[in-house]
C-alpha cells in the first residue's frame, strides 16, 4: 500500500483526496475528464464506462485497458501553493500616512467541491443553481464544459471525483488599505490637545483570481480537508473610520 487510507474522506460521495507517497499532502485524485461525449457514435467507440451519454463526462483511460473503473483514477492536482507570500507598504507625506498590505498564493490548485450542489440538478432538485448551468452542454453548445442539465445521477454524471471539480487556486488580495491624517502642532496647541489622528481603512478590499468559487482563500484541515471548498462563507470586506485623541 502506497497511501494511507484512514484520511481520505468523502463529500456526498466524492473521494477527492487520496495521501500517497510521493504527492503532497491531501492531494487530489480522480478522474481525468477529457471532455463531453458529443454524439451517440462517439459514446457507442469509447470504452466501456458506466453510464455513458451524449452530453456526460467523458474520462480518460489511463491504464489502456479498455474500461474506465477505479484503476483509472489519478493524480488531479495539489492543494499546496508552489510560493505564497505578502507585502507591506507604508508612505508618508508631511501629515498624511498611507499603509497597505496585499498577499498571495499561487499554483495551488483547489477542488471547488461546491460544484456538486450548483451545476447537476439532480444533486440538489429545486436548490439553488449557478448561473453556469445555462452553459451546459447541449445540442446547440457542444463546445460547452458544462455536462447536459439532466435528472439522471450515475458514474458518468455527478457521483464520482474528476478534474471538472479542479482550479487553479492562485490568487492576489489587497488585504488592507488604511490612511490618516495627523493634525498638525500648531492647531493641536489651540485645541489644548497633544494629538489627533484621523483615519480610515478598508479590509479585503480586492481580490485577483481565476477561481470560479466565492473565496479561494480555502481553509480546512490540514490532512483532510485542505484546499477543498464546500461552499464556506467568503471573507467580506469592510471599512473602519477613526480619531484618536490625545491629551
Amino acid at each position: 500500500m502506497t497511501y494511507l487510507t484512514t484520511v481520505n474522506p468523502g463529500y456526498r460521495g466524492l473521494t477527492p483526496i487520496r495521501n500517497q507517497l510521493g504527492q503532497s499532502i491531501s492531494a487530489f485524485f480522480g478522474y481525468q475528464v477529457t471532455g463531453l461525449f458529443q454524439t451517440a457514435e462517439e459514446v457507442a467507440g469509447a470504452p466501456a464506462q458506466d453510464g455513458k451519454g451524449v452530453g456526460r463526462f467523458r474520462y480518460a483511460d489511463i491504464n489502456k485497458d479498455g474500461k474506465i473503473d477505479d484503476k483509472d483514477r489519478t493524480y488531479l492536482g495539489s492543494p499546496v501553493p508552489k510560493f505564497s507570500g505578502g507585502i507591506g507598504l507604508t508612505l508618508t507625506y508631511k501629515n498624511i500616512d498611507l499603509t497597505a498590505y496585499a498577499n498571495g498564493v499561487f499554483g495551488n490548485k483547489i477542488f471547488n467541491a461546491s460544484k456538486w450542489f450548483t451545476d447537476f440538478f439532480p444533486s440538489f432538485q429545486g436548490a439553488a443553481i449557478s448561473e453556469r448551468v445555462k452553459d451546459s452542454w447541449s445540442t446547440s453548445n457542444r463546445g460547452a464544459t458544462i455536462p447536459i442539465f439532466e435528472t439522471a445521477s450515475n458514474f458518468s454524471t455527478n457521483t464520482q471525483a474528476n478534474s471538472f471539480y479542479v482550479e487553479d487556486g492562485s490568487y492576489v488580495r489587497l488585504q488592507n488599505v488604511g490612511i490618516g491624517y495627523t493634525l498638525p502642532a500648531s492647531v493641536l496647541s489651540k485645541l489644548n490637545i497633544t494629538r489627533l489622528r484621523i483615519f480610515a481603512s478598508a479590509n479585503n478590499l480586492l481580490t485577483i483570481t481565476k477561481y470560479e468559487g466565492l473565496d479561494p482563500s480555502v481553509g480546512g484541515n490540514a490532512d483532510t480537508q485542505f484546499g477543498i471548498d464546500v461552499g464556506n462563507y467568503p471573507l467580506t470586506k469592510s471599512f473602519n473610520f477613526g480619531v484618536n485623541v490625545g491629551f
